[in-house]
């Protein structure tokens, strides 16, 4: 197969799929909800999410430790371009650098730990409110 044949299969294919995606809210026939393997389903609690929240704290940790070695290492090359054209150029990295830094910082503890602890925290309320529900109209 050339080059070219692989390329338009491939395209054709992607063609395929794009139009596949624009029908959403609908079921098949089947009733089934699309896809899913039989059997299996989505699990999640609190538990799980803030046991997710805890591996993306760690990951910002190693995360900020190979920035500080980064940074560490990028300081002895500024030092010793002193002197040069280049030692400002590396001064405007390092500064973009650490902006870069702090906003994934940012983003891992807050937008996605911080997401997850969020929504561990409201999955058990609503945990609660069920129970209450289902308590209440049991006695009743």
């Amino acid at each position: 197969m050339s080059f070219d044949e692989e390329w338009a299969q491939i395209r054709a294919e992607a063609v395929q799929r794009q139009s596949t995606h624009t029908q959403l809210n609908q079921l098949p026939a089947s009733g089934s909800g699309g896809n899913a393997s039989p059997g299996k389903a989505l699990h999640v609690t609190p538990h799980i999410l803030k046991e997710r929240a805890g591996k993306v704290a760690a990951v910002r940790g190693n995360f900020a430790k190979a920035d500080d070695t980064a940074m560490k290492e990028t300081g002895q090359v500024k030092a010793s371009l002193k002197g040069f054209k280049s030692a400002d150029a590396f001064s405007v990295f390092q500064k973009r650098w650490r902006a870069q830094m702090s906003y994934m910082h940012t983003q891992l503890e807050k937008g996605v730990a911080g997401a997850l602890r969020e929504a561990a925290t409201k999955l058990t309320e609503e945990d609660k409110e069920q129970a209450n529900k289902y308590h209440t109209h049991k006695k009743n």
